[in-house]
């Protein structure tokens, strides 16, 4: 199962609520200007597969939804052994620090992810499990803040993604080690963020027919594969219309650089939404010169098919 970090450098950045959180769990790591081999390609160092290189996967320093202080947190993480363990936050002495990949808290409590900043993810503490909790796809809810690590899930789930009411549906934590992630469902992947704390399995979804929830819509995530993201695209996103974030254009559409986008797009935006489209059909693509372009750069069969209106470089 593959492992990825969870951060949308352009296409970027994923566009996020008033809670600040990164609110898709998904990665866009295009490549500006470049449509061959595939419009999404990407030199990210995060691998594919069942395993990974290491467990040192960062969030990008310029995602707003990842934004962290530049002083080391109260609790700081280390590497021992090639897992990652925790001090705790010694301004709250009451907590008790554990290890996310071991699950080694007292019974009756699980190891949950939490920030000791007002967003963001930096640190691991037990807290007591909540009782009747939410199962995998369960309504949920967290207390305090979005970051708290205190929700309503059960061992093993977490809270997401947070909304600004501060609920969400409970999702399944990654398994394995830093080393070695997976997920048990075999149509999820392991999105890994904040300084490798928040371990999160999540769907994929098929830009195509874009297949996900009600207020999601499907974006690009990494060189292989899509996942959903909450639409924030409003009056706005449609046809041609400027984007800056993966997850602002309508369903259908996607956000590419405006230079390889299309002659109708304005000048001097950052990106501009435009079509996926399917590159066994013939060409359908809306724009003045437009060409259905494969989307990934090495796609697996679910995206052989999927591709996306730009101008031939």
């Amino acid at each position: 199962m593959s492992k990825y970090t969870l951060v949308l450098p352009l296409l970027c950045l994923v566009a996020c609520g008033d809670t600040k959180v990164d609110t898709a769990g998904t990665d866009g790591d295009a490549t500006a200007g470049k449509t061959t081999p595939g419009m999404f390609d990407s030199s990210s160092t995060s691998t594919t597969g069942t395993s990974s290189s290491g467990g040192s996967d960062t969030a990008d320093d310029n995602d707003p939804s990842m934004a962290t202080s530049g002083d080391e947190p109260p609790g700081t993480s280390t590497a021992t052994s090639g897992v990652l363990t925790t001090t705790g936050d010694p301004d709250d002495p009451g907590d008790q620090a554990c290890d996310s990949w071991l699950d080694d808290c007292p019974e009756g409590e699980k190891c949950t992810a939490y920030g000791t900043e007002d967003f963001g993810w930096n640190n691991y503490k037990c807290v007591p499990i909540a009782p009747q909790p939410g199962q995998a796809g369960d309504p949920c809810t967290i207390e305090g803040k979005a970051n708290s690590g205190v929700d309503s899930c059960d061992i093993h789930l977490t809270c997401w993604p947070p909304d600004a009411q501060l609920m969400g549906h409970c999702v399944p934590n990654c398994h394995g080690t830093p080393e070695d992630p997976f997920c048990e469902d075999p149509d999820a992947f392991c999105a890994i963020s904040d300084d490798s704390v928040l371990l999160l399995c999540l769907p994929t979804c098929d830009p195509l027919v874009n297949d996900c929830a009600e207020g999601d819509v499907c974006v690009p995530h990494h060189q292989d594969l899509f996942a959903c993201a909450p639409d924030l695209s409003g009056d706005d996103g449609q046809l041609f219309d400027p984007c800056e974030y993966v997850n602002v254009c309508d369903p259908g559409l996607a956000c590419v650089p405006t230079e390889v986008a299309a002659s109708e797009c304005a000048a001097g935006t950052y990106g501009c939404c435009v079509p996926f489209c399917d590159t066994t059909q013939p060409n359908t693509c809306p724009g003045v010169g437009q060409e259905c372009v494969q989307a990934l750069a090495d796609p697996p069969p679910k995206y052989e098919n999927a591709g996306i209106c730009v101008l031939p470089s």
